[in-house]
């Protein structure tokens, strides 16, 4: 996506990270959570990727992430997000319908029958992993960042670009440039019945 749009995007002390020059990356990420505080629902979350917060001695995150609209199909898990998590929300239940084959595995999300995305994520090597991203939030009492690992014994990563994302236009999607946005993910990622553990909110 365009570093100009990524900027909009997220507040005045992150800055996205950019894998051209004036290009940046926009992660799209979607959970079908099967336990947890939030019980059973389906997430879609729209992020910037920006610089991890690294201090000596610490563990090297695998990114940092700006969540600018997080979509989820419960009252619920919307209410954990915005209230423990001070996450922005679509303030509606969506529907994420995941399809999963042999190689791939398809997420779709709508609204009310309205479409937001399609995206089609295809596998490489499974093996077991526990990553560690940053998340950043902020709200009108400060900025905060909280440490996000995911592990699970079924993880799968690679660049070979044969996965592919559609945006349509939503209320969700409104911040974004759909044009400009490659259509082909440069980074797949698939996680089977992984495990996202939230540590509590640090301000920053």
């Amino acid at each position: 996506m365009p570093t100009s749009v990524a900027r909009r995007l997220v507040p005045s002390h992150l800055q996205p990270l950019e894998v051209q020059h004036e290009r940046s990356v926009l992660s799209v990420t979607a959970f079908d959570f099967f336990g947890g505080d939030g019980g059973v629902f389906q997430e879609l979350v729209l992020s910037v990727l920006v610089p991890p917060l690294v201090k000596p001695g610490d563990p090297l995150p695998k990114a940092g992430l700006y969540p600018f609209v997080v979509a989820t199909s419960t009252e619920v898990g919307r209410r954990e997000g915005v209230d423990r998590w001070k996450l922005p929300h679509l303030m509606q239940d969506v529907e994420v319908v995941f399809t999963e084959g042999d190689s791939q595995i398809s997420a779709a999300a709508s609204a009310d029958g309205e479409p937001i995305l399609e995206l089609i994520a295809t596998s490489h090597r499974f093996e077991p992993t526990e990553l560690l991203f940053h998340a950043f939030m902020c709200d009108a009492g400060g900025s905060y960042k909280a440490d996000l690992t995911m592990r699970g014994a079924s993880y799968s990563e690679h660049e070979f670009e044969r996965g592919s994302l559609v945006i349509h236009p939503h209320e969700m999607t409104d911040g974004l440039t759909r044009d400009e946005i490659a259509d082909t993910p440069f980074r797949e990622q698939w996680m089977k019945k992984g495990v996202e553990v939230f540590a509590p909110l640090e301000a920053i």
